[in-house]
């Protein structure tokens, strides 16, 4: 049977490929609305390539949006991952006023979770996908720069709210770019030897987590 590409529509397969899918991923968020829907969107996309694939591991990816934040997600995260067994455990979530970010992040990393971390909020990594940001600006802000380019760009009726379920998608022709802003930050960070996820700011890891998903959205 040929194919899907990326958005699940067919062509043609090379007979002598196989392509192994990813392992089981469990992704725990701090938020409830767009990092699930961004990271179910993604879900959806692998589930549906690799559905009448020839695979060699299962495809399984679970994300669990606990509305908890820092210390508390990370335990939560913990808790989970003691229930069965996992190839690799990510936890998501922003700065915000939390005084433990630092901590929750050295804690995660210790105990062997994976760490996608944004200062200050997921949205940054979405508004890197249409500019750099190299100084900090509230949160609330970040709705309204993503809607001033969701309506340039002609996305969504021009407007950004945090339940778009095709979140991933209809960012995706500009992932590229997010991944290039998103490092370039954490390395001007790294040359002035700021190394304080709290001190960060903007900054996100969300990269991290992301440039391992989106190769099985491209299998051939």
């Amino acid at each position: 049977m040929p194919k899907l590409n990326r958005a699940g529509r067919k062509r043609p397969r090379n007979e002598n490929t196989r392509t192994t899918g990813p392992g089981n991923y469990l992704i725990v968020t701090e938020g409830i609305e767009t990092e699930v829907n961004y990271f179910n969107n993604i879900k959806k996309i692998i589930e549906n390539l690799f559905r009448n694939n020839i695979i060699v591991n299962k495809v399984s990816l679970e994300i669990e949006g606990k509305g908890r934040s820092t210390m508390v997600l990370v335990n939560e995260a913990l808790k989970i991952r003691s229930l069965r067994s996992y190839s690799e455990v990510w936890v998501v979530f922003d700065k915000d006023a939390n005084e433990d970010f630092n901590e929750a992040i050295a804690f995660a990393k210790s105990r062997g979770l994976n760490v996608a971390w944004s200062n200050e909020c997921f949205e940054l990594w979405l508004l890197l996908h249409f500019q750099n940001l190299n100084s900090a600006i509230h949160r609330d802000d970040y709705s309204s720069k993503l809607s001033h380019h969701f309506k340039e760009k002609n996305i969504n009726n021009g407007i950004y709210d945090k339940n778009i379920k095709e979140i991933f998608d209809i960012t995706y022709p500009f992932l590229d770019d997010a991944i290039k802003r998103s490092k370039c930050l954490v390395d001007e960070y790294k040359k002035d030897k700021v190394f304080s996820p709290t001190k960060m700011n903007p900054c996100t890891t969300v990269q991290d987590l992301v440039e391992q998903l989106i190769k099985y959205t491209k299998a051939n």
